[in-house]
């Protein structure tokens, strides 16, 4: 799968607007695009609106990115004037709580924590043996998509969705003991976090 974040400085507080006219507008887009993986926007606890995309792959990705670029443009000039900072990467580790956990139906509302890591240096299976089992076996959890940056292994996002804040950040603080104690030269900066509750949640 291809996986891509987008995050617009500034532009949570707007949020509310947004999110009505990217439900109706952006939303059935994506959703008719070949390869649609699901999608979802939240704006973050620090004043940000930010989106998750994902794609089965590369190219279903970059026709579905050009035809939402060129909707934004058209549409949400005024909301959002300034161009997002982007991540995209292709997943090497997508997990999905057990369908009857995974109810995506109307109202359903998430909680996402995104890490950005800029400098990692992971040896093979690191990430599998010691925090994708802290992840997946934590409380509330709902989704997890761990991405390297496209064109520099050295940078990944990793995606968590959990039912709660609560749970959400609980496991996230789990994982940056595990990072302390086991992962110190594996990642030796502390990752940037983006968090927030969802506000439009689709899937195919």
């Amino acid at each position: 799968m291809y996986i891509t974040l987008r995050r617009y400085a500034g532009a949570g507080a707007r949020a509310d607007e947004i999110a009505r006219k990217v439900e109706s507008g952006l939303v059935p887009i994506l959703k008719a695009a070949p390869g649609f993986r699901g999608y979802c926007a939240f704006a973050s606890e620090d004043g940000d609106a930010a989106s998750v995309s994902i794609f089965d792959d590369r190219s279903a990705a970059t026709r579905a990115n050009d035809a939402a670029h060129q909707w934004v443009q058209t549409e949400m000039r005024d909301l959002l004037p300034d161009p997002p900072e982007i991540f995209t990467g292709e997943t090497d580790i997508a997990e999905v709580a057990r369908e009857r956990e995974q109810d995506a139906g109307s109202g359903q509302s998430l909680f996402v924590l995104i890490r950005k890591y800029s400098d990692l240096s992971l040896p093979p299976g690191w990430a599998q043996q010691n925090t994708v089992p802290v992840i997946t076996g934590a409380p509330g959890f709902r989704g997890l998509y761990v991405a390297m940056a496209e064109g520099d292994s050295n940078r990944a996002a990793v995606v968590t969705l959990f039912d709660t804040r609560e749970n959400a950040v609980r496991a996230h603080e789990r994982i940056m003991e595990v990072i302390r104690d086991k992962g110190a030269a594996v990642a030796p900066t502390p990752p940037r976090v983006v968090m927030g509750g969802t506000i439009i949640l689709a899937t195919p």
